[in-house]
């Protein structure tokens, strides 16, 4: 039994010990009765394949996983292809976008040369913490224990995973590598640097630094009544590991922070006084920061950041009688940026700060986005031997082990079974944006923020200005302002996946030049029922805008007359425009997803008369009310919509009409690469996604929208989508519902 053991070795033996016991229990063969299953896969693929192949538009990394789903061997084409985004173009062609696919097909659909396959997913992980971090959440947020057994142990991946990513790099931030390159032109060597954290105070400092550090305590602890005396300089600014109890360590360091950040939401449903312990529970996470610690989301400012402070002043928490997320407002700066226009030679405290502790065990070269050169000659020191010794074990030994791992992963994933009574379809992100119960016993002030534009104390920017001058950090250049909705107690991979596919359109729209709009804000799953999601800024949903106007003229029209001005003016035809172009994104998306619970809870409007639909946890197969599918309209188009655009036969209507015509032929040409995306998560671990609730259906029934013919002409497009806009319009199930939502949970139509 000894060999089935599932304490993970020791981390001073995981260059020898480790990976023998890697080999031991990663592979796990599958049974000759699911033989038959892979041929049928295996020919799926290939019909798929050889439809796709006359398309032209379809990116590289895209049909390289095409083609992994097919089984051919193409494993070292996966290693060439861009591994982050790209900052100077739209489109997503990197393996970031593509990495729950990826993680799929390592999974649970190859089977030819799974061990090959293991190895370059490793050595992408090694070549950048990122995308490292995106498989480690992937697989950190999917619950095997109620999937089919996959190919590969997901408990003995994650832990490879964190054993290669460890000795990847030295400082886990983004431009880490320049940095250290900076602190080198300096004269640090950084192979014979042996500290213990990333930015470790010197034993000796001068009074500056201690300055310094006294300042970050200040205003840590009085927040937002502090009057900091200087302004902090970012060659003073300490920059540890964000620690696990009393652990450090610099490749954990920004996985353990969202952690701490998803546990203090699950405390908050316990609590009584939710306003009062995030207030504590957040003085407590500021004392230590700043951290190494970066956002990681797409954007490019976001993933160069390195965490400061968390003003808790601004931070809210929102209350439903089944969760507590809350919002909360992040200091962050770009450390390369700052420290490279300074002159260091004459910092040496500074260069032993900013250099955590491993000795770099191979050269690394820079593969993020297009500036790598030939990434066929990076290879990580030691996988190659290391793979040598993995086998694939019999099923029965494969079934043993996988079962046993599962007890072992899920206590630390898990959450005690607090959220096991409740539906997990039923997420609750509206009630961010102004469908807010018991508000004002939560937060003590600025209760009406988040009501209407016309009623905003301040936008967006104007917030950050106003913390930006209260804080100390405050005259750094690349200070920055991040809002983050964290949540505890949903599943948020669907949401994921539906965020993937809404940025997938978007990108169609814009390849196409079609000025249709969508907002991809960012979803990521941290760990099973939490994650932390992008906050729409300056947007209120309908329902809180509704509860904001008086009685007597509280329609949307109303709405946009008092935010925008006489409907002659430049800036309400340009709101107008706006509400125009986002209403047809969205209904393009909401009828070829099938994205139900559409109340005005979960749509919202911007500043700008942008439409903008949340909250994606009804799609494809179920639907609100145990999959009672009651939504019959295409979309939602009410007659509030209707009046905005100034009534059907207006020439901004007729307009809508056109873009949306435009729009789905775009979609139709991209019909396969839409099918298969959803085709890759439908299996797999995508099988326990309550939006796959009806198996192969919901990929025939999305095949059947995007292509209700084979063969269409511009002509049937249009006449097509003109029929959808006729039964959605005031559609009698749409205004039910609405109804229906106001009596059971007080939310406006």
């Amino acid at each position: 039994m000894d060999k089935y053991c599932l304490v993970p070795p020791r981390r001073n033996y995981r260059r020898k010990t480790f990976w023998n016991t890697f080999s031991s229990h990663i592979f796990l063969c599958c049974t000759k009765n699911e033989e038959n299953t892979k041929r049928e896969r295996k020919q799926f693929w290939k019909i798929i394949r050889d439809r796709i192949s006359k398309k032209k538009d379809t990116d590289r990394t895209y049909n390289i996983l095409l083609d992994l789903y097919e089984q051919k061997n193409v494993i070292s084409e996966l290693e060439k292809c861009k591994i982050s985004p790209s900052f100077t173009k739209f489109k997503r062609d990197d393996l970031e976008f593509y990495a729950p696919q990826l993680c799929n097909l390592l999974l649970y659909d190859f089977h030819e040369n799974l061990e090959e396959l293991v190895k370059t997913v490793l050595v992408l992980c090694k070549l950048s913490f990122q995308f490292s971090h995106k498989v480690y959440w992937f697989l950190n947020s999917t619950d095997f224990s109620v999937l089919e057994p996959p190919n590969v142990d997901p408990f003995y991946l994650i832990k490879s995973i964190e054993t290669i990513s460890s000795d990847s790099q030295s400082v886990f931030l983004g431009e880490g590598k320049k940095l250290l390159n900076l602190l080198a032109e300096q004269g640090l060597d950084a192979e014979k640097t042996n500290t213990q954290s990333f930015a470790e105070i010197v034993n000796e400092e001068n009074d500056k630094q201690i300055q310094v550090r006294e300042v970050i305590k200040m205003y840590n602890e009085i927040g937002k009544n502090a009057e900091v005396p200087i302004d902090v300089n970012p060659k003073y600014i300490p920059l540890n590991p964000f620690p696990n109890n009393d652990i450090i360590d610099g490749y954990h360091s920004t996985l353990w922070f969202y952690d701490r950040l998803t546990q203090i939401s699950l405390k908050l449903l316990k609590f009584p006084k939710k306003g009062e312990l995030l207030k504590e529970e957040l003085k407590s996470l500021n004392l230590l920061l700043p951290a190494a610690v970066y956002i990681p989301f797409s954007n490019l400012n976001c993933r160069n950041s390195s965490i400061l402070h968390i003003p808790i002043s601004e931070a809210k928490v929102f209350t439903t009688k089944e969760r507590a997320p809350f919002l909360i407002c992040i200091e962050v700066f770009r450390p390369y940026e700052e420290l490279q226009d300074m002159d260091l030679h004459n910092e040496p405290d500074l260069r032993r700060r900013i250099i955590r502790a491993n000795t770099l065990p191979f050269k690394l070269e820079n593969r993020h986005s297009e500036d790598f050169n030939d990434p066929t000659t990076v290879e990580p020191e030691g996988i190659n031997e290391l793979m040598k010794s993995f086998v694939q074990r019999n099923s029965d030994e494969g079934a043993f082990k996988l079962q046993n791992s599962f007890a072992g992963l899920s206590p630390a994933l898990h959450y005690d079974g607090v959220f096991s009574n409740i539906d997990p379809r039923a997420t609750t992100i509206g009630v961010i944006y102004g469908n807010i119960e018991d508000e004002e016993e939560e937060m003590e002030t600025n209760e009406n923020v988040e009501q209407h534009p016309s009623a905003l104390k301040e936008s967006f920017k104007e917030q950050a200005n106003r913390i930006k001058a209260k804080s100390p950090f405050g005259k750094l250049k690349t200070w920055d302002l991040v809002r983050v909705i964290v949540k505890s107690g949903d599943d948020l991979r669907q949401e994921q996946l539906a965020m993937q596919l809404i940025s997938f359109f978007w990108q169609t729209f814009k390849e196409k030049k079609l000025d249709i709009y969508l907002y991809a804000y960012e979803i990521l799953a941290t760990g099973l029922d939490c994650g932390i999601i992008e906050c729409v800024q300056d947007a209120v949903s309908i329902d809180g805008l509704k509860k904001s106007l008086p009685a007597d003229r509280n329609t949307l029209y109303d709405f946009f007359r008092i935010q925008f001005g006489d409907e002659n003016s430049k800036r309400y035809k340009r709101a107008k425009k706006n509400f125009m172009r986002s209403l047809a994104g969205y209904s393009l998306l909401c009828y070829i997803l099938q994205i139900k619970d559409r109340h005005n809870g979960n749509i919202l409007i911007d500043r700008h008369g942008h439409l903008i639909h949340i909250d994606f946890g009804f799609l494809f197969s179920n639907s609100p009310g145990g999959n009672l599918n009651f939504e019959k309209a295409p979309f939602k188009l009410t007659d509030e919509f209707e009046r905005i655009l100034g009534g059907r036969r207006s020439k901004i209507f007729i307009e809508f009409r056109s873009l949306c015509v435009k729009g789905f032929i775009a979609l139709r040409a991209k019909a396969e690469q839409i099918i298969l995306l959803v085709e890759m998560m439908r299996t797999g671990s995508g099988a326990s996604l309550p939006c796959f609730c009806r198996g192969e259906e919901a990929i025939k029934e999305l095949r059947a929208r995007l292509m209700p013919r084979e063969k269409m002409s511009e002509s049937d497009c249009k006449g097509y989508v003109n029929m959808l806009i006729d039964e959605s319009l005031d559609n009698w199930t749409t205004r039910c519902y609405d109804r229906f939502q106001y009596c059971c949970q007080n939310i406006f139509y």
